[in-house]
């Protein structure tokens, strides 16, 4: 589909929109900004597409999260930094970025691995961490430990077995509460390559 070009104009109701597209949106709607040729609803729990000759009207859902002031200023830092319009926009980006690459990681093809793990030094996620490998029916050849900082650490461990295996371990670990980064990379091997004795 090809994005509507049109000059801005006033709408009769109130703030900004392409001409001739007011007799298009619900009265409800008017009040919101196109920004790049696409209109993007703020404050309405809709977004309205304008495409030539198409209308395409997505459901918005509104939810609340929980996170560390620190991590909300540096997120807010981002948001200014970027030009967003405010943070629901930030979180939609990054929430698409998660999805493309889980997906991407889900897409890998191999039986072996390594996971990069960033996570707090707390006796509980590290008994969590060590009950997991052992657990985990991928098997985990090594792991190498980095101690980063007074409070968080650096894990990566080198992992062999069935893909699903090996997803299910890596998920498992970024899963758990104090894990702050989880990041997953298999390969293969060529079946021709002769194994390590």
């Amino acid at each position: 589909m090809i994005p509507l070009k049109a000059n801005m104009s006033t709408c009769s109701q109130k703030g900004t929109m392409p001409s001739g597209t007011c007799n298009w949106i619900p009265s409800c709607l008017k009040t919101d900004v196109c920004q790049n040729d696409i209109l993007k609803c703020v404050t309405f729990p809709r977004i309205v597409l304008l495409y030539e000759g198409v209308r395409v009207t997505l459901t918005i859902k509104r939810f609340g999260v929980s996170v560390p002031e620190d991590l909300l200023d540096r997120f807010d830092e981002i948001v200014e930094i970027k030009g967003y319009v405010g943070r629901s926009e930030a979180v939609r980006d990054a929430m698409r970025a998660c999805i493309s690459q889980c997906e991407w990681e889900s897409g890998q093809e191999g039986n072996r691995a390594t996971l990069s793990v960033v996570y707090e030094h707390k006796p509980r996620l590290m008994t969590e961490l060590v009950n997991a490998q052992h657990d985990a029916a991928a098997h985990v050849i090594s792991t190498v430990h980095i101690h980063l900082t007074r409070s968080h650490c650096l894990e990566v461990l080198a992992l062999e077995g069935k893909r699903a295996d090996i997803e299910n371990l890596a998920n498992k670990i970024g899963g758990l509460s104090g894990v702050e980064f989880a990041r997953l990379f298999a390969f293969s091997l060529s079946d021709r390559d002769e194994p390590h004795a």
